[in-house]
């Protein structure tokens, strides 16, 4: 018996298994074209996963840049920091999210 992965659901399950526990698909029975759209399926869900996430990483940045802007936060207090670390961690977040869509859309 060995550990295996669920083509639908990526969980952990059992190789002797013919249907997942966890998502109800039998393995057994899944032919090759099913297979490929359980993956394409898969990979779309990730891809839109990572899209939100750039667009939090977005806002937190624009968040950041605007409490600079409108509210003229004194140098060295703690809302100069605070905006300062939001529009930092934003940025650095958005190109992470950024990159990973770009390696996820080469990996087709």
């Amino acid at each position: 018996m060995a550990i295996a992965q669920c083509p639908s659901c990526s969980k952990s399950i059992s190789s002797k298994h013919t249907e997942c526990p966890h998502c109800g698909v039998e393995i057994g029975k899944i032919s090759d074209d099913e297979l490929r759209r359980i993956t394409a399926r898969n990979r779309i869900k990730k891809q839109q996963s990572i899209m939100n996430y750039s667009f939090l990483a977005l806002i937190l940045f624009l968040g950041g840049f605007l409490y600079l802007y409108w509210h003229h936060p004194v140098e060295g207090s703690i809302e100069m920091y605070a905006a300062k670390s939001a529009i930092g961690i934003g940025m650095v977040w958005y190109l992470i999210n950024r990159v990973i869509l770009v390696i996820l859309k080469k990996k087709k």
